[in-house]
């Protein structure tokens, strides 16, 4: 009868292990991250021959969505032409890598990309579970070569279909959030030796809202502005910045469905954003 007693006691064990580990495997949140460019097939670590000199973001955040800039300034170090496939992840990447704990992105979408001031047409490619836009760039010895980057995300926290073309499907009010993954930029050759971030709030976002909250709190606030300066470091987690905030009632807004958000952010806020770019030297 003790030994019935013991199978018994091992079996209900077994089976709370087994429910936590499922617990914990559905513990993953969909969140909007911006991704700096990436080796998408550098899978053990080791660095690449570019260095990321400088590395500089610039966004809008609206509502229920962030719009992102980027400028990435690469050079090549070695003596040996270097052929580089540069990427961005967007759905399915996941910040943690294989860590159950860790948020995967929801996607980021209408990519617009330039190579030294040339437009150039992203390669889609679906690997596994993930999506990613690619370039194929060149670099001669020593040469340095910039690289911008313009997208959208979704900052919803609730599951909306990021390519749904409908007008009649209201995104509900609640949760906010992204997340600038400065982690996965130190797989670049050497430090960076500058990394910038400016954060526009928009659409009435307010930094002193009590839902509102901003970390590494190392920024500073002016007006509805949020700036990030870091110097020679090789990021890691730690420096990743995360910023959460609440929605308000948009029933009646005319950037409360996912179309017409798209609608908005490409014909209008791509370009408010460029002009605003534009600006930041002469200010």
């Amino acid at each position: 009868m003790l030994s019935l007693h013991r199978y018994m006691l091992l079996y209900f064990l077994l089976l709370v292990i087994i429910s936590s580990v499922r617990l914990t495997a559905q513990t993953k949140d969909y969140f909007a991250i911006i991704p700096p460019f990436q080796c998408r097939q550098n899978t053990n670590g080791t660095e690449s021959h570019l260095e990321l000199r400088d590395l500089q973001f610039v966004i809008f955040v609206y509502e229920s969505a962030v719009v992102v800039y980027s400028e990435s300034a690469f050079i090549n170090q070695s003596e040996n032409d270097v052929e580089q496939e540069l990427a961005l992840p967007s759905i399915g990447y996941n910040e943690n890598g294989g860590n159950p704990e860790g948020r995967i992105s929801n996607g980021i979408l209408s990519m617009q990309l330039w190579v030294q001031g040339e437009r150039v047409n992203p390669k889609f490619i679906k690997d596994g579970d993930e999506e990613w836009y690619t370039i194929q760039a060149k670099f001669q010895p020593h040469e340095s070569r910039k690289v911008k980057a313009l997208f959208w995300a979704e900052t919803t926290l609730s599951d909306n279909d990021s390519l749904s073309e409908s007008d009649t499907t209201v995104i509900t009010k609640g949760g906010r959030g992204f997340l600038i993954d400065l982690a996965h930029a130190a797989v670049w050759k050497s430090t960076i030796q500058s990394i910038d971030i400016t954060i526009v709030l928009k659409d009435g976002i307010f930094p002193s809202w009590e839902t509102f909250s901003a970390g590494p709190p190392s920024y500073e606030l002016k007006d509805s502005t949020l700036t990030w300066s870091m110097k020679y470091i090789k990021p890691s987690t730690n420096d990743n910045v995360l910023v959460k905030y609440e929605s308000f009632d948009n029933s009646n807004s005319t950037t409360n469905t996912i179309a017409k958000l798209s609608t908005f952010i490409v014909k209008q806020a791509y370009g408010q954003l460029q002009y605003f770019i534009s600006q930041m030297g002469k200010l």
